[in-house]
């Protein structure tokens, strides 16, 4: 769900609410510039999209909606091109992507009927209303160039925006290309810097990019200028990284519409006219694993990158001495800050500091959600050999099915022939499998487990986005010192210039109307998904099988389901049973597999630490062995999030400012904890009421900051009102990580008993400190 307020409202509340406390605000945003004239704004709309069952649907709603903007906009028609797959050609170009109208199609999945029998894609003819479309192709690319692109003059500013497939250039990041239409068709960020070389050199050209890896495109500056440092005429903003896919490649959000970078990008453009309000907007708002950044954050990441090495040091390393001096004055960067807080929030995430911090959480998340896709194949692989076992079952006691199912009769059947038969097979299929009650519920588990397994994978990949965003915003600040202490001029100059050329304002067009945007269920609590990832973890027995030849199970009178060990892993449960490559698993005793890879599904669902019995052979003789089946070995990430209500405390490593913070923590002693900055005026607007609840309800209330004396003691000489008696630093920053704190103030009430009884971010007048039970008599009434 949309935060009810986006970045600068939640800025303009932080002003109010410190000029309420009596204290001024120290940093203010820059006044955005006043609109570009839509008389000197041209727009050109990209999207190649490949082959026709590649170019999604999506696509052509996002250029639809950027039109229908720039009309509103005021922006005239001739100043607009669309370049879209096939152009004005009437084939049909665009896939419709089609629900299965068969609820309980699943069980054909991954049998040889799916193929044949499943609702194929429909195409459709792509159109925008009140547009002759042109062919995205490289010849229609040099022809605007050519034509339309050489009356652009000085002062003019070209939005060129893509949205498209995008390929990755494994030899060169620096020159990934984005997919135009027909078999090879594409264009390199060399090549389209050369087209933009070709326009007046005093034309700004800002992008929208919303393709795979195109975070290449940010080098664009210096393709079109030839020059080393950015003149301040070319930037953009992009959807993900020159090494990260786009949205629009996860399996989760194919056919699906209204999410993702560009729809988030489009729509808050549509509310506030500025791409620089749209991009922060989509940073928080946008939950895929889309990483947004803009030019001026790859270039400034390339010179951190430079200087790093010429210091001889790795890039992380350099720029947390940076953000080291930058913390010294966090008031310097509240912005940046409020942004990770938000951020962190949206996703359960914690708040960084450090590019330290977002490592080591970043490695943890890409080798738990690599983990996780493991086992969601695994368990696909199981259902799937179990779907298929159930429909050669049914064929075989159903003749008459297996007549009309037979190969040559469902190939290639015209549609309603193929949906009539689906609609009859899954009105017998359905009914016989639910009939066996063992096979219905083994079928129904193995779904739900690769289902479960895939959604947590995904949004463990949607939260190491977030980290990344997060990543681009420490290293923005930390080149920001670098630029003010250490670099040139001449490199100060083209930054600020870069900034300007991404500070484009456009009439603010408002929403169009009917126009809908998908707006993001609650994400999911870290702790929620562990929980969900333990139950799917499936149990671990340690082997490398393949299924039994035909000829030795005749010989030994086999039943079908027969494997045979290849290897046995070192330190397993089957190791501790005494198996061996080259045993043939027969099956439980008395109970042969009868399934082809039954053995895998058999070891997934077994109870962990519970004996299962096994029969094997071994060199012809019978052999019994029980197995202790252990869970699959995982370690899943120790990220900093917020605790849950009733969970144990955090413990509390803590350096005392003033005090006694070890007593007011010490076992058995309620206390609240009060996550705190010098900076930050919401936190002094919660004092007079802290103050409050420490002494109506007797409780100590312990103030954490991560700045050390330096800040405090000049912070402490001036603050004249109400302050908690107790203050303890954590420099090192282990409480705010262990406590996931994402916002300033946070206020943690923790219990006698050591559970957490309630966590609360932020602070207004209305809603107060947010503890459960608690309720200040002075607090103004909710409107």
């Amino acid at each position: 769900m949309r935060s009810p307020s986006c970045f600068r409202a939640r800025h303009l509340l932080a002003v109010a609410l410190v000029l309420l406390a009596g204290t001024s605000c120290r940093v203010r945003p820059a006044p955005a510039p006043p609109p570009t004239d839509t008389a000197r704004l041209y727009a050109l709309l990209l999207n190649g999209g490949g082959l026709p069952a590649q170019n999604y649907q999506s696509h052509l709603l996002h250029v639809r909606e950027l039109r229908a903007m720039l009309t509103r906009m005021g922006v005239p028609d001739a100043r607009v091109a669309v370049l879209t797959s096939d152009g004005d050609d009437p084939g049909q170009d665009v896939a419709v992507r089609q629900t299965q109208p068969e609820e309980e199609f699943w069980l054909l999945e991954g049998s040889r009927l799916e193929a044949p029998l499943r609702t194929p894609i429909v195409y459709e003819d792509s159109t925008v209303e009140g547009t002759v479309l042109a062919p995205a192709t490289q010849a229609e690319l040099r022809r605007w160039f050519d034509t339309a692109g050489r009356t652009l003059t000085s002062d003019d500013t070209l939005l060129l925006y893509v949205t498209d497939h995008g390929t990755r250039n494994a030899k060169d990041l620096g020159d990934n290309a984005i997919t135009l239409w027909g078999v090879g068709e594409s264009i390199s960020v060399r090549e389209l810097g050369a087209l933009l070389a070709t326009l007046d050199p005093g034309v700004r050209v800002v992008t929208v990019m919303s393709q795979c890896f195109s975070g290449s495109f940010a080098n664009l500056p210096k393709a079109r200028s030839g020059r080393e440092l950015p003149d301040g005429k070319t930037c953009g903003y992009f959807s993900s990284t020159a090494d990260r896919p786009a949205y629009g490649c996860y399996p989760e959000n194919r056919g699906k519409n209204n999410v993702g970078h560009s729809f988030h990008f489009l729509d808050g453009l549509a509310r506030t006219g500025q791409l620089e309000e749209a991009h922060r907007e989509v940073l928080v708002l946008d939950a895929t694993p889309d990483v947004p950044l803009r030019t001026s954050d790859v270039w400034l990441e390339a010179r951190l990158t430079a200087a790093a090495a010429a210091a001889g040091q790795p890039l992380n390393v350099y720029a947390d001495l940076l953000l080291r001096r930058a913390w010294k004055d966090q008031g310097r960067f509240e912005p940046d800050i409020r942004l990770l807080d938000d951020i962190g929030r949206a996703f359960g995430s914690f708040s960084p500091r450090s590019l330290a911090e977002v490592e080591a959480q970043a490695q943890q998340l890409a080798a738990s959600g690599g983990q996780l896709r493991q086992h969601g194949k695994a368990w696909d692989a199981a259902l799937d050999s179990a779907r298929r076992a159930n429909l050669d079952r049914f064929t075989t006691a159903h003749p008459a099915w297996r007549e009309r199912l037979a190969e040559p009769k469902v190939r290639d059947l015209p549609q309603p022939e193929a949906r009539a038969l689906t609609h009859d097979l899954l009105a017998d299929l359905g009914p016989a499998t639910r009939k066996d009650t063992t096979t219905s519920n083994r079928l129904r588990r193995l779904r739900t487990q690769a289902r479960t397994a895939r959604e947590v994978s995904y949004r463990m990949e949607v939260r190491l986005g977030a980290l990344l965003r997060m990543r681009t915003i420490l290293l923005g600040v930390a080149g920001r010192v670098w630029l003010a202490d250490d670099a040139t001029a001449a490199e100060r100059d083209a930054w600020e210039a870069l900034r300007r050329c991404e500070r484009l304002v456009v009439p603010v067009p408002g929403v169009r109307p009917g126009a809908e945007l998908a707006r993001p269920e609650r994400f999911p609590a870290l702790e929620d998904d562990v929980e969900l990832a333990d139950g799917v973890l499936p149990a671990w027995m340690g082997i490398q099988f393949r299924q039994a030849t035909d000829d030795l199970r005749a010989a030994h009178g086999l039943a079908p389901g027969a494997a045979s060990i290849l290897a046995v892993y070192p330190d397993s449960p089957a190791k501790a049973a005494g198996l061996q490559a080259g045993d043939i698993v027969v099956g439980p005793p008395g109970r042969p597999f009868q399934e082809r890879d039954q053995v895998r599904e058999w070891t997934m669902l077994s109870e962990v630490d519970t004996p299962a019995p096994l029969e094997v052979l071994r060199d012809g003789r019978p052999l019994a062995v029980t197995l202790l089946p252990k869970p699959m070995p995982q370690k899943w990430p120790k990220l900093a999030a917020p605790p849950k209500v009733g969970a144990p405390a955090p413990p509390l490593r803590l350096s005392h400012y003033r005090g006694d913070a070890t007593a007011a923590v010490a076992p058995g002693s309620p206390h609240l904890l009060f996550f705190w900055a010098t900076w930050c005026g919401v936190c002094k607007a919660s004092l007079p009421e802290l103050d409050a609840f420490a002494r109506e309800r007797g409780i100590p209330v312990v103030a954490v900051t991560d700045e050390g004396a330096e800040r405090l003691d000049p912070f402490f000489k001036s603050h004249k009102g109400p302050f908690p008696p107790i203050v303890a630093t954590d420099t090192d920053r282990q409480a705010f990580l262990a406590y996931g704190v994402s916002g300033m103030p946070t206020f943690v009430l923790v219990g006698a008993d050591g559970s957490v009884q309630s966590y609360a971010v932020g602070y207004t007048a209305a809603k107060g400190l947010g503890l459960d039970g608690w309720a200040w008599s002075k607090r103004p009434a909710a409107p």
